[in-house]
């Protein structure tokens, strides 16, 4: 058991790393969507072969298009906006707060979903425990952001422009709680959280490439990368990460539970965004990680706990 406790530990870290990844590869291939396709197809092809050796069809039959809610297919829309937000925000807010905005959006959007029971999920009522721990969890917040911080810059139109890409990141986490939502319930008609996972990586990484195909996005700065990648192998793996973690959550929640998933992971999640942070790891920005921060992102976790275990 506590070998299994490890593994989302490790689950979380690939979260932080590859939003650092993802980054350095769009610095090669300069449109984030370019970025995304790379590693949403690199994603879903993992994912392909994992569905293909469980003795699972990948495809879908028509009768199961048909017969189900519009918005179980879904999933992959909501990933794609996801992820390019974080690699819009990483360079310009660096990795705690893109961690931890979305992450914030995701509890407040959580609970949303389960107190008015969208997109099928069980109620579940908002009491007073899970109130203060959402309150906990904002404090953390803005904290770990640097709300606080008087020694930041005063020009408004830099605060502006900081506020509306925070406010970007905690929109992402909003989409990124729906796609959880809708891809449990995708799991449960398809009887397979991996398969379920699968479709939605597959349908995101289509998405990606027809948008690529609309605007035009140049795909010869592709040959730039690969040659880079000779130097940063790593920055090639940031599909893969996604979709260990996708995997991992399939196999661990039933054996033990959601909540220690969740919570084990975000602690992986958050540590390892704050010495990427601190230490300008994956070649990012160094954004030196605070006494203060590190008090808020203790807060956000005491918070995730509580509304998981409470």
């Amino acid at each position: 058991m506590f070998l299994l406790a490890l593994v989302p530990v490790l689950m979380g870290s690939g979260i932080a790393i590859q939003t650092a990844v993802n980054s350095k590869l769009r610095q090669y291939v300069i449109s984030p969507y370019l970025a995304s396709a790379v590693s949403f197809t690199i994603g879903a092809l993992f994912l392909i072969v994992l569905t293909l050796v469980s003795g699972i069809n990948p495809l879908v039959a028509g009768v199961t298009v048909t017969s189900n809610p519009w918005w179980i297919w879904l999933g992959g829309l909501l990933g794609v906006i996801g992820l390019t937000t974080n690699l819009l925000l990483f360079p310009r807010l660096g990795s705690i707060q893109t961690a931890v905005l979305p992450l914030f959006g995701q509890i407040v959007m959580g609970v949303l979903i389960d107190q008015f029971g969208w997109f099928t999920s069980p109620k579940t009522g908002l009491t007073s425990t899970k109130t203060i721990c959402i309150l906990l969890v904002t404090v953390g917040m803005l904290i770990a952001t640097g709300a606080f911080n008087k020694r930041q810059p005063t020009g408004s139109a830099n605060k502006e422009s900081k506020l509306l890409l925070q406010l970007f990141g905690i929109g992402a986490g909003f989409l990124m709680a729906s796609q959880i939502a809708i891809n449990g319930h995708l799991g449960l008609v398809l009887g397979s959280s991996l398969h379920a996972a699968t479709i939605s990586f597959t349908m995101g990484a289509v998405l990606l490439i027809l948008l690529l195909a609309i605007l035009r996005v140049p795909v010869k700065n592709l040959e730039q990368a690969v040659k880079a990648g000779r130097s940063y192998w790593w920055m090639w793996i940031g599909g893969f990460l996604g979709a260990l973690y996708v995997f991992g959550s399939a196999w661990l929640v039933p054996q033990i539970g959601t909540g220690q998933v969740v919570v084990i992971a975000l602690f992986g999640q958050l540590v390892f965004s704050a010495l990427i942070d601190h230490f300008g790891l994956f070649q990012s920005k160094v954004n030196r990680v605070s006494a203060a921060r590190i008090m808020g992102l203790v807060l956000m976790f005491i918070g995730v706990a509580g509304i998981h275990f409470l």
